[in-house]
């Protein structure tokens, strides 16, 4: 077994609403040193409320919950803690305020220990 880390490697994840940005966003993080990165594709649940017809609940709140995106993408990259401020300030001037509606969600979580990480 491992022994927990104690360089504080910390999990930052993005979910991407403004995926026309993905491309800039990762080569933003790449000029600023962020170079490794996993992107996959999902869905939220509003998305996905969104496309059920028959729901009494779901009439009413349609027009809350339908957005200009079908999809997100979620980013999920492992960084040094010293990193973290770079990776909020890139995502800051390539998506904007994520205080904006339908732009993005962007958090971290600290990690216990990491194996396979370069």
């Amino acid at each position: 077994m491992s022994e927990i880390s104690k360089d504080h490697k910390i999990l930052v994840i993005m979910i991407l609403n403004k995926t026309e940005l993905l491309d800039e966003l990762l080569l933003e993080f790449t000029t600023a040193g962020i170079d490794s990165a996993t992107v996959l594709n999902s869905v939220g649940m509003a998305q996905q409320l969104s496309t059920l017809e028959n729901t009494r609940i779901l009439s009413t709140l349609r027009p809350f919950i339908t957005s200009d995106h079908s999809e997100n993408k979620m980013i999920f990259t492992i960084v040094d803690e010293s990193q973290i401020e770079t990776i909020r300030t890139v995502v800051k001037d390539v998506i904007g305020d994520l205080s904006d509606p339908d732009t993005g969600v962007l958090f971290a979580i600290p990690t216990l220990f990491t194996e396979g990480f370069h």
